[in-house]
């Protein structure tokens, strides 16, 4: 068979990313619940749900939007769970020292996670608190992270495993999340750069004082759909509706009371009900993606004596923004 061209290969990537694009990110209730009953009825690795799911049962729905929903379905059973979990953690290590002698391969803990529904990181976790009776939790993180100062190799072999097997816990998860955040920050900044929005990021808003802050506040509020928008949260994550409620709560609400009303993007989506609940009154839009220039409206700040004010809807901008304040204190 011929090797495939180079225009046959941009032809299938292209064809590759529109799929990608089409794949459903907001989700209504049945949708949802549907996904949500999956992942705690699967009896398995996270790693193997996620996998069935993206490839298999889901389809139609983006990969990272049901990976965001299982890593929120999967640590509501652990916060739940764990005291029963830590009941057991001395059955956990008897089961490991037992059989340990009969397994060649560094696959014992990954076995024993799965017979009793508990991730692998949480079990390691369990099994080196009991084993090591650690005093400060930087102990037991230190372990987990570099695995090879764990004094038993059996052990040392089957958390090392652990690690790289657990799709939803521990550093190397961890360091993945972090990344992703901040990859998505960065495109949130990129797609404000492009719109020519003035803005302070949350290094120039934490030198002026602000201890809570969105990763971009507008230097000059614009419009979206005859609304003020003042700030963007980058959230790269699902927003279902207890999700967005603990962020309105922990931070979305304070940004509200300190700069005006803004917007909240999920990159992997959200619940359709989100943007609807009655907490978001304070001033809360709800998106999945950075919103359409076609759906914006900003002042011309080129001009001193000629402020030209968007396409349409002059008025009502006016109306807007002559009731708020600048960061610096001065009327608009």
């Amino acid at each position: 068979m011929a090797a495939c061209t180079s225009a046959e290969k941009t032809i299938t990537k292209t064809c590759e990313n529109k799929i990608k694009m089409n794949k459903k990110r907001i989700l209504n209730a049945t949708e949802y619940i549907s996904i949500c009953k999956y992942i705690q009825n699967y009896h398995g690795l996270a790693t193997d749900c996620e996998m069935e799911m993206v490839q298999r049962i889901f389809t139609d729905i983006d990969k990272q939007t049901l990976k965001s929903i299982q890593q929120t379905e999967l640590n509501t059973r652990l916060r739940s769970q764990h005291f029963n979990y830590e009941a057991k953690a001395k059955k956990y290590l008897q089961a490991f020292e037992d059989q340990v002698a009969t397994h060649p391969l560094p696959t014992l803990l990954l076995k024993i996670a799965c017979l009793e529904a508990i991730s692998p990181m949480t079990l390691c976790r369990l099994i080196l608190q009991q084993k090591y009776k650690f005093q400060h939790k930087s102990e037991l993180s230190r372990l987990l992270k570099y695995p090879y100062l764990i004094d038993d190799a059996k052990l040392a072999a089957n958390v090392a495993q652990c690690m790289c097997s657990d799709s939803q816990d521990g550093p190397l998860v961890d360091l993945r999340r972090r990344i992703l955040g901040e990859e998505y920050e960065f495109k949130l900044k990129q797609m404000a750069q492009a719109a020519n929005m003035h803005y302070h990021e949350e290094s120039d808003l934490r030198r002026l004082g602000y201890d809570k802050t969105p990763d971009i506040k507008m230097i000059v509020p614009f419009l979206y759909k005859s609304e003020v928008v003042n700030w963007i949260e980058s959230k790269a994550c699902f927003g279902d509706i207890k999700t967005h409620k603990w962020y309105i709560q922990q931070q979305l609400n304070s940004y509200c009371n300190r700069f005006g009303a803004g917007i909240v993007i999920y990159w992997f989506g959200y619940h359709e009900e989100t943007p609807h609940i009655a907490d978001n009154n304070v001033g809360i839009t709800v998106l999945a993606e950075f919103p359409s220039t076609e759906d914006m409206i900003f002042l011309n700040l080129a001009d001193d004596d000629n402020v030209y004010i968007g396409p349409t809807s002059a008025s009502a901008l006016e109306v807007k923004l002559n009731k708020m304040e600048i960061n610096d204190g001065s009327q608009v």
